[in-house]
């Protein structure tokens, strides 16, 4: 299936590595152009844009920013439209501020670092880009990238990222009834356990977590990339506010 997204300009947040780097994969199989965000390992993030541009033959545009400081964010999305024009998708996918520790330790640092690496910067970068597309009169799609601890958490000692996944999944919804009149579509993808660094393959917890799934098996961040891209798409215009479960079956 064609998903009309030949041409589209697409900002993928934290898009270097993990599930942003499948999902820039896949928007770039589909023909869109795209501005990957990293936050460091310059080198890495460069290679990777080198490589879609090599194997799609899209213009790909590799951007350095800590997006969870709002000047940085406001040059990496004029940056981005200066290159561009325009934008037509923007994916928040990149997450930080992860502290793992009983509740009673917590400081309120940790609380602060994990709603500025969680909530603060996708309120940002989706602000800044409602406001380009009623600048220019163009629809748009946003796509938060959430958890399956934002409705059901497997695990303790990591209740600063489980409330603010949770307040995401809330904004996510709250975004998409609001700005629906305005021409931009909000939904959220719920993904479960994907393969990525932070899951080493042959990894004895991972291998435990897996016979765990129903699946049985992990993920692959480009399967989270499919769904993006089928929520970027204008032939499912009618996917508003839609908080789709891509966990193989781990929320049944």
């Amino acid at each position: 299936m064609d998903l009309k997204l030949t041409g589209k300009n697409v900002l993928v947040t934290g898009g270097a590595a993990g599930i942003g780097s499948g999902i820039c994969k896949v928007f770039a199989a589909e023909g869109a152009n795209l501005v990957v965000n990293y936050r460091s390992h310059q080198a890495e993030a460069e290679a990777f844009a080198w490589w879609l541009r090599e194997t799609y033959g899209v213009d790909v545009l590799a951007l350095q920013a800590d997006i969870t400081n709002p000047e940085a964010a406001e040059k990496l999305f004029s940056q981005a439209r200066n290159h561009f024009g325009v934008l037509d998708v923007l994916v928040n996918n990149a997450a930080g501020g992860i502290c793992f520790k009983p509740f009673q330790e917590y400081t309120e640092e940790d609380w602060h670092l994990a709603q500025a690496g969680i909530c603060d910067h996708v309120f940002r970068m989706s602000q800044l880009f409602l406001r380009a597309c009623l600048e220019t009169g163009r629809e748009g799609r946003i796509i938060n990238i959430l958890s399956k601890s934002a409705i059901l958490s497997s695990s303790v000692h990591n209740l600063t990222y489980v409330a603010n996944k949770g307040a995401l999944l809330a904004l996510t919804r709250g975004m998409a009834k609001e700005f629906v009149s305005q021409g931009v579509y909000v939904n959220g993808i719920v993904p479960g356990y994907v393969r990525t660094r932070a899951h080493a393959q042959g990894a004895e917890r991972t291998e435990r977590v897996k016979q765990l799934l129903p699946l049985h098996r992990f993920a692959e961040p480009e399967e989270i990339g499919n769904m993006a891209a089928i929520l970027a798409s204008p032939l499912f215009i009618q996917m508003v506010g839609s908080i789709v479960d891509c966990t193989g079956g781990t929320l049944i």
